[in-house]
């Protein structure tokens, strides 16, 4: 029982850390706490369903040009809204995410409607396994195959590619790197792409288990900032296991304390780390070259 609540608990952690890793991608290079990456990761999947589900698309080409969108969008909404701030005070890109978040979350109610939709699995009629004497579900076992690759494969190109490293050069540093010739812009605009990718990729393995509806991601969120700051801010890898701390507490307190404290406990993680460690469980101080 312990052992299946555990395996579970790694399937939404791998979620939570997904949303987590979106944002902490665009946090750690603009310094701007992104609060529309959920409803972005939403309409995303929004457009994947559109296409599913009116245009007659199979699940794997209607996800892939979903996650192709998602990226778009992520360049969109820094070109268009975040850039014009940068070098303004936080507060205003803050609130900017803001505005984008409920523009989002209208356009989705109007263009799709505020019903509940759902969303097909293309594991449908998959059966689960035994491992090691533990029965684990299909959507698990896919949630975290999918969710290790993916944080694998963002820090591969962040540590051993040229956009990655122009992408860590200008977080480091906007006016080095702009004297080094790094398009920063270009390296911001890649991570906010990236950041959309990996929430839309969340998106697509939550809608089949919740259903889909324009609210959908507005919990994954916020459990996704928790196991950030749980993990700390100063590394993909930090932020990974943050959020799977997260998801197995959560899942053990909901099944042996209460499921509505299951839920607290986000909130509550929020803030005693923040009193505790304000860097996080893994977080080291963040120098700054002046």
């Amino acid at each position: 029982m312990i052992a299946e609540l555990i395996i579970g608990g790694l399937a939404s952690g791998c979620l939570y850390a997904l949303i987590a890793i979106a944002v902490v991608l665009v946090l750690q290079a603009t310094d701007i706490p992104n609060f529309a990456q959920g409803e972005m990761a939403m309409f995303s999947t929004f457009f994947a369903f559109w296409l599913l589900r009116d245009h007659g698309l199979s699940w794997w080409l209607a996800g892939i040009l979903g996650l192709g969108f998602a990226a778009f969008l992520g360049v969109v909404v820094q070109q268009v809204i975040i850039r014009p701030l940068l070098g303004a005070p936080t507060l205003n890109a803050v609130i900017a995410t803001l505005g984008v978040n409920i523009a989002l979350h209208s356009l989705a109610g109007l263009l799709w409607g505020n019903e509940t939709n759902v969303f097909p699995s293309p594991l449908e009629g998959l059966r689960g396994f035994r491992l090691a004497g533990v029965n684990v579900a299909a959507e698990s076992a896919v949630t975290i195959v999918v969710s290790v690759a993916m944080i694998a494969g963002f820090t591969l190109v962040l540590r051993y590619t040229r956009a990655g490293i122009a992408l860590r050069a200008a977080s480091q540093n906007q006016t080095v790197a702009r004297l080094m010739g790094i398009p920063i812009h270009r390296a911001f605009a890649m991570a906010w792409a990236m950041g959309s990718v990996a929430g839309g990729v969340a998106g697509l393995l939550v809608a089949p288990v919740v259903f889909l509806d324009v609210n959908m991601m507005g919990p994954l969120l916020i459990k996704g900032f928790a196991g950030a700051v749980l993990g700390g801010l100063g590394s993909l890898g930090a932020v990974f296991v943050g959020s799977l701390l997260l998801g197995v507490t959560e899942n053990l307190m909901g099944a042996y304390v209460s499921g509505s404290f299951g839920e607290a406990l986000s909130f509550l993680l929020i803030i005693v780390v923040l009193i505790v460690a304000p860097q996080g469980i893994f977080g080291r101080v963040k120098k700054r070259k002046v």
